[in-house]
């Protein structure tokens, strides 16, 4: 599954400079000390510069990674020309991490109004690294600043050599608050720049809080996926700004749209090497694509999130989200970190450094926001079920279970089942069943491999739709119950069964219907926060 990285990558704005007449390369205006407004007549203004000298300065935002280090050159310009050398530069990091957060501003940036009223600003000490990830500090005073600056050699910007200092985030969506002199004159600016001190970049709110949808940046006005579904996805603005490490990849969401977060546990109930979802001699998909790939039909898989994947030999738990899994057999059940069968209230959360937390209200621990857990077990001691999830809500207490090897068995035993005839794989596409794999002559370990592919995704997906209710009554006829499912052939994710067809003729084939999407009815019950 192809990860949404920086939303903002490709963003590039232009910005007429004051005078200038021309659109030039953005820049950053100095804010006035007392308001923090920007300065915009101001004759001496700040760009950014990559290890090359090209001019980043209207699509660089701060990232950080576990395996990465991000930096950025900054530069003094006085009415448009480059300073060359005599500027000075420092982080302001004075107003430290208030102990409480009163979920109306920011407070990292936007500090109290004391000191004879005037606004005082600076850099940012978010908790931990981001929303998700990163130990957060014991006490407030002791959270570093999520930027270090210093001097360094002189950059080649255009054939001219110009001093910069390197400011490296610490953070994935840290404020640099920064103060400097040129010429002798002292200025105050933000870097990147935030005009309105909510913590969220200008560049980034032009973007994905158009006509100011996100003014404090504790909003979560999400939406979809089909008109009239529930609204929120549990994250404030602010927090999908700052974003998340998802396997070792920082992204940031999209306050517009509801994100899923998930995790595989593979190879439980059995020895780690002979996993089917990773690490074991086949790992299904065998195609490539993702076993997660079927959410996609759910909401856009930009808005999926698999945390800690791809998977290893033993892929138990995972730092991007606070995991209190031990392990899981079909003798003991779920086992956590303390011992007990009984999850943590605080286990699969994943904002847990978030400025604006959302979702269940914990005593402990604030509001939490969980993702979805669903765990690979390897036990044949009996045929049936091939996967298992109390109905809940995505903060319930309910983990899924996809019984792996049994899923193997079952599928083979409807391979066998049709003898020689090729096999035929149906997915449900546009509204009706469509053809997309046909066999050319009795069934091959390939052949079996694209319907087992098929099938592992299609349960995947299954079992973690019951943790989302997408089906929340019982549905059925007087004579038939399908449970919280839908009737085997309707072709929807949330179908009871895969179904199977065999021709009479030993010439003909033998077919799999094998749901892959979610239709309109799953979608309009779709509901990430309680």
């Amino acid at each position: 599954m192809k990860r949404q990285t920086r939303l903002v990558q490709a963003l590039v704005a232009l910005i007429i400079v004051a005078g200038g007449g021309l659109a030039e390369a953005g820049v950053i205006f100095p804010v006035d000390q007392t308001t923090g407004v920007p300065i915009l007549n101001s004759t001496v203004t700040i760009s950014l510069f990559d290890a090359s000298g090209n001019d980043i300065t209207d699509t660089w935002l701060p990232t950080w990674e576990p395996n990465r280090i991000s930096s950025v050159n900054v530069g003094f310009n006085v009415q448009g020309a480059p300073v060359i050398t005599g500027a000075t530069a420092t982080l302001k990091g004075d107003v430290l991490l208030p102990a409480t957060l009163n979920g109306l501003t920011n407070p990292f940036v936007k500090a109290p109004a004391v000191n004879n009223g005037q606004l005082l600003l600076a850099t940012s000490r978010y908790p931990g690294r981001c929303t998700n990830y990163g130990a957060v500090a014991t006490t407030p005073a002791a959270e570093p600043l999520d930027y270090d600056l210093a001097a360094a050699p002189a950059l080649t910007v255009n054939g001219v050599q110009r001093q910069v200092f390197l400011l490296t985030s610490q953070d994935c969506g840290g404020i640099a608050v920064m103060t400097g002199t040129v010429n002798g004159q002292s200025y105050l600016a933000t870097i990147p720049q935030d005009s309105n001190l909510n913590g969220i970049p200008d560049i980034w709110e032009r973007q994905f809080c158009p006509n100011n949808a996100c003014p404090v940046g504790n909003e979560d006005n999400d939406t979809g996926p089909v008109v009239g579904t529930p609204t929120g996805d549990g994250i404030a603005a602010f927090d999908e700004f700052r974003g998340f490490i998802v396997s070792n990849v920082h992204v940031s969401t999209d306050p517009r749209q509801r994100d899923l977060f998930v995790h595989l546990v593979n190879a439980q109930c059995g020895a780690a090497a002979n996993s089917l979802l990773g690490g074991g001699a086949t790992t299904y998909p065998t195609d490539g694509s993702s076993v997660f790939a079927n959410l996609a039909s759910l909401v856009p898989g930009s808005q999926v999130h698999v945390l800690g994947y791809p998977p290893t030999p033993a892929n138990p738990m995972t730092p991007e989200w606070v995991d209190r899994f031990s392990s899981f057999s079909q003798q003991t059940g779920f086992v956590y970190s303390d011992g007990t069968s009984t999850a943590p209230a605080d286990d699969r959360r994943i904002n847990a450094n978030a400025i604006f937390p959302l979702g269940v209200p914990n005593l402990t621990t604030g509001p939490i926001q969980k993702g979805l857990r669903v765990t690979e077990c390897l036990d044949v001691s009996a045929p049936q079920p091939l996967g298992t999830t109390g109905i809940g809500s995505t903060n319930g207490p309910d983990n899924s279970l996809v019984y792996t090897q049994r899923i193997v068995s079952y599928i083979n035993g409807m391979v066998t089942a049709g003898g020689t005839r090729p096999l035929k794989l149906f997915v449900f596409q546009n509204g009706a069943w469509a053809a997309t794999f046909t066999g050319t002559g009795a069934p091959t370990d390939a052949d079996r491999n694209v319907i087992l592919s098929q099938a592992m995704k299609y349960y995947v997906a299954h079992e973690l739709a019951h943790s989302t209710r997408l089906t929340p009554t019982v549905e059925g006829t007087r004579q038939t119950s399908y449970g919280y499912h839908h009737a085997p052939g309707t072709g929807s994710v949330m179908d009871q069964t895969i179904t199977q067809k065999i021709d009479k003729s030993t010439s003909g084939f033998n077919s799999f219907y094998i749901p892959s999407t979610y239709n309109g009815s799953d979608q309009s019950n779709y509901k990430i926060l309680d």
